[in-house]
């Protein structure tokens, strides 16, 4: 399954989109496309909908098919369903580590002081 954030609009508040393949024959595929929104709940927190807001069927046939080329599959599809969906690829948000390197270190002191 390919899972895309996205940015909402005001014609479809949908924050995250997956796309699955459905099925597929020779020079051909389709996608199960599905969408999901956030909502702000009673304690003000954002959290996910339970029902998709979004449910639809993406076909890769013809010239979609051959222009199948120059880009990885779960870019050219999610491009593809997303533009079907008239959304955008939110940006991608870089994930902080929750390790720090210092701390890593001083572990590894740690342990080779407990082996000599």
């Amino acid at each position: 399954m390919i899972e895309i954030n996205t940015i909402p609009t005001a014609e479809l508040n949908v924050s995250k989109v997956a796309v699955q393949i459905n099925s597929a024959q020779e020079f051909g595929m389709q996608f199960s496309v599905v969408g999901w929104g956030k909502f702000t709940n009673p304690e003000g927190e954002d959290v996910w909908g339970t029902t998709p807001l979004v449910s639809t069927l993406l076909s890769v046939t013809g010239e979609t098919w051959d222009n199948w080329l120059d880009v990885d599959d779960a870019t050219y599809v999610g491009d593809l369903a997303l533009a079907q969906l008239g959304l955008q690829r939110a940006p991608v948000e870089e994930e902080e580590s929750d390790v720090d390197i210092e701390d890593s270190d001083e572990d590894a002191d740690d342990s080779e002081e407990a082996t000599e």
